[in-house]
């Protein structure tokens, strides 16, 4: 971090490490002026529920804002976008659970950002790319007006949601 020209953004760091090492992370970030991705995820583990991730998010948000001052700006919340359609009714809410967290996050948050590694969600359907370019639009439509502001994604390789076939949208929503 001491020889990056510019902004950086160090990913990742979460409370997995506890709460001391975690802040002490988050020190050296802010002394070099880097943004963070701060994972959702604690000392018992990956949140996969809206309740865990609201809980570790908010938590880690609270600790780094009152602790060490962090700057708000300078928080990327990923709240775990997690595979969706696996064969276990418990996962089919995952991509659901990441957008309702994403959008209660925000309220309680001030001036976060959030990004999702959108390409989890549809990882059951490897080697089915129409279906996942389809699920990956319809979950940014509805993604971007709850906050999520950032994911890495080729944008030209995504249909329009409005050109998703309304069947296909229907069965992706």
């Amino acid at each position: 971090l001491k020889c990056v020209q510019g902004k950086s953004i160090v990913n990742s760091i979460s409370l997995k490490v506890g709460e001391e090492e975690f802040l002490r992370q988050a020190k050296l970030c802010m002394r070099y002026g880097a943004a963070v991705v701060l994972m959702a995820f604690d000392e018992q583990g990956q949140a996969a529920t809206f309740e865990d991730k609201v809980r570790i998010c908010q938590r880690s948000y609270t600790l780094l804002r009152k602790k060490i001052d962090f700057p708000p700006e300078d928080i990327i919340f990923d709240c775990n976008v997690l595979t969706i359609a696996t064969g276990l009714p418990e996962h089919n809410s995952y991509g659901l659970d990441f957008l309702m967290a994403v959008e209660e996050i925000k309220k309680t948050c001030p001036c976060v950002s959030f990004s999702g590694g959108l390409s989890n969600l549809s990882f059951s359907f490897r080697g089915l790319n129409s279906v996942r370019d389809a699920m990956h639009s319809v979950f940014l439509y509805h993604g971007v007006p709850r906050g999520l502001n950032m994911s890495i994604v080729n944008p030209g390789s995504l249909p329009r949601y409005e050109d998703i076939d309304a069947n296909t949208r229907k069965l992706c929503e």
